[in-house]
């Protein structure tokens, strides 16, 4: 039996599921929205996109401000890659900010020590962090979000 009440689509709107074409939007909708989150499911774990076998691109050296903090911004698009993906830092204060310029979040972990992430991003935000940074060496992050797409970078400290 078709209804012939209202369903609420969201909280505050009542949309009529009965009249021409009523239950057949409701089931398109519903199709498409089970379409969508599957093919976001399927990309954001496909270790055979193309994008992982982009190129990663950048090595920066950064150089302290009048402050005295190191600060780059770090952008991370849709081709799933950090931009630079390398930089180069001194012993001494660091600023990190990713700003995502896609329209994927993403997010900022550094692998091993310093045990420090920048949180999910999302399209045209920005987040920080800041630390000091002792060891020279070299310091892997990634984006958790999209490891299998090889989203990794590198903060290399030069003595």
């Amino acid at each position: 039996m078709i209804p012939t009440s209202s369903a609420i689509a969201d909280p505050g709107t009542v949309e009529r599921m009965n009249g021409p074409g009523g239950m057949r939007r409701v089931g398109a909708v519903a199709v498409l929205a089970v379409a969508g989150l599957a093919a976001l499911a399927t990309g954001c774990s496909n270790r055979n996109a193309p994008q992982a076998n982009e190129p990663h691109t950048g090595d920066v050296r950064v150089t302290a401000g009048p402050d005295g903090v190191q600060a780059i911004t770090i952008s991370g698009g849709d081709n799933f890659r950090f931009n630079p993906s390398t930089f180069h830092v001194h012993p001494g204060k660091v600023k990190i900010t990713l700003r995502d310029s896609g329209t994927t979040p993403h997010q900022f972990n550094f692998t091993g020590k310093p045990h420090l992430a920048i949180p999910m991003t999302m399209h045209g935000q920005s987040n920080s962090i800041q630390f000091t940074v002792r060891q020279p060496g070299r310091y892997p992050f990634v984006c958790d979000l999209h490891v299998r797409e090889n989203m990794t970078g590198t903060m290399i400290v030069d003595p």
